[in-house]
């Protein structure tokens, strides 16, 4: 599915929970680029959004970290509640070397 469509799909307030949850799933299988993360993230940290999809967005951001294999502990630091503990478990459990920077960046 197009990218555009998929934003689009998380964007609009008459999707269900369950559409927007695949929305996001399918944007992390088909895109793993910059614009994807800021996306996800902008959701993820936006309070109208279910929890299931605020989770889903967490940890598919982890996901396309890991699969890249780089990640952005500026972009970390900044997700919120259920997105940052989803991502940081995902990235605890794959990547325990980020997993220490993060922990060290975050006592500060």
């Amino acid at each position: 599915m197009n990218k555009k469509i998929l934003m689009e799909i998380l964007l609009y307030p008459k999707t269900s929970d369950a559409e927007k949850d695949d929305a996001v799933i399918d944007l992390v299988i088909n895109f793993q680029d910059d614009e994807t993360i800021d996306f996800l993230i902008n959701v993820s940290n936006d309070n109208c959004y279910d929890e299931m999809v605020v989770a889903s967005c967490g940890e598919s951001l982890a996901h396309i970290w890991i699969k890249n294999e780089q990640i952005n502990y500026e972009k970390v630091l900044v997700l919120k509640g259920v997105a940052s503990a989803e991502a940081i478990s995902l990235i605890q459990a794959q990547r325990t070397d980020w997993y220490r920077d993060y922990s060290k960046m975050n006592q500060i």
